[in-house]
């Protein structure tokens, strides 16, 4: 168990969740649905933002790999790069390590059966170059949220679908004064907690509503309307 599971325990007096999908999930794992506020999460809550950028490439697949032999799970690299350079067909590869691969190992079983002019990235802004990149394949990375609000066609070991359906809803980056200002009502309510969660349902879909407005360019669901790079 990890944090991961935080939001199905039901002992806290309110989630904020980052988008209706999750709220949908957490509900069905068990944690009152009334308890958790669709508030959008900083750091994917404005994807358009990254299209602006200094990454000198473009139009290329990019490979976000995973930590998983780390963290002591199984891992068919070579297999998965056959498959990504089978999903590539012909189209220059990017391969951005995870921080906490072992970068020697991974670098050589790149070199071992990619094409020799595939890009290997230990550090950068991963953000940026999925904001450049034509296709996004991952395994288990939560960056595949930031492919799936840009537009762009994404792969995972995770339900595509499934995660489109959980995609942080984009509010241009609204999603940190939602949650302070969630919280700070909280803790100045001076009545019962069933009693906040009625009024602070109405105002938190008002305010997410407004910001929603004010920024439905950004939403992934906006049929493909997105900021023009530079």
């Amino acid at each position: 168990m990890n944090t991961a599971f935080n939001g199905c325990s039901n002992i806290c007096d309110i989630y904020c969740a980052a988008s209706e999908g999750y709220r949908q999930q957490f509900s069905c794992l068990g944690t009152d649905a009334d308890r958790v506020f669709v508030t959008g999460i900083p750091n994917f809550d404005h994807a358009a933002v990254h299209l602006n950028n200094s990454f000198p490439y473009r139009g290329y697949v990019l490979v976000a790999t995973s930590d998983i032999r780390e963290t002591f799970r199984k891992d068919d690299r070579p297999a998965f790069i056959r498959r990504c350079i089978g999903l590539a067909a012909g189209r220059p590869l990017i391969f951005k390590l995870h921080p906490n691969e072992e970068k020697e190992r991974a670098i050589r079983e790149i070199r071992e059966a990619a094409p020799p002019e595939a890009l290997i990235f230990t550090e950068g802004n991963i953000e940026q170059m999925i904001a450049n990149c034509d296709e996004l394949i991952t395994q288990y990375s939560t960056v595949v949220y930031i492919g799936i609000a840009l537009g762009k066609k994404v792969h995972s070991y995770f339900d595509v679908e499934k995660l489109k359906e959980l995609a942080p809803v984009q509010n241009g980056g609204q999603s940190a004064a939602l949650i302070a200002d969630l919280c700070r009502r909280y803790v100045e309510f001076k009545g019962r907690r069933e009693e906040f969660l009625r009024t602070a349902r109405v105002i938190t879909s008002s305010l997410h509503e407004r910001e929603r407005t004010a920024y439905s360019r950004h939403y992934s669901n906006q049929e493909g309307v997105y900021p023009t790079p530079g």
